[in-house]
This record gives structure tokens, C-alpha cells and sequence, in this order.
């Protein structure tokens, strides 16, 4: 999303970094990391949630 254009998202989830990566579940935010990561490290983090 680019949140420069989608202000209001943007407020909704509380951003406040890019990149900012988030894990939902039945419409709920379950986890979140901000900045970035490496291939492994975001594939471990995936990982943990499913």
C-alpha cells in the first residue's frame, strides 16, 4: 500500500515505518515487524503464524 496516498489505513493501523509487514487472522492483526528483512529471516517469521 502506499501510504502516502492512504493516509487514512495508514492512521488505522498505526504506521509509522516502511517497510511495515503485518500477519492477519479472521480479520485481526496477530503480529507485525517494521524494516526490512532478509528472504530467511521473513520466511521463518510467516512461518511462526501458519
Amino acid at each position: 500500500m502506499e501510504t502516502e496516498k492512504e493516509q487514512a489505513i495508514s492512521a488505522k493501523y498505526n504506521i509509522r515505518s516502511i517497510p511495515t509487514l503485518a500477519i492477519f487472522k479472521n480479520g485481526k492483526e496477530i503480529d507485525r515487524v517494521s524494516g526490512a528483512l532478509s528472504v530467511s529471516d521473513f520466511s521463518n517469521w510467516v512461518n511462526q503464524h501458519t
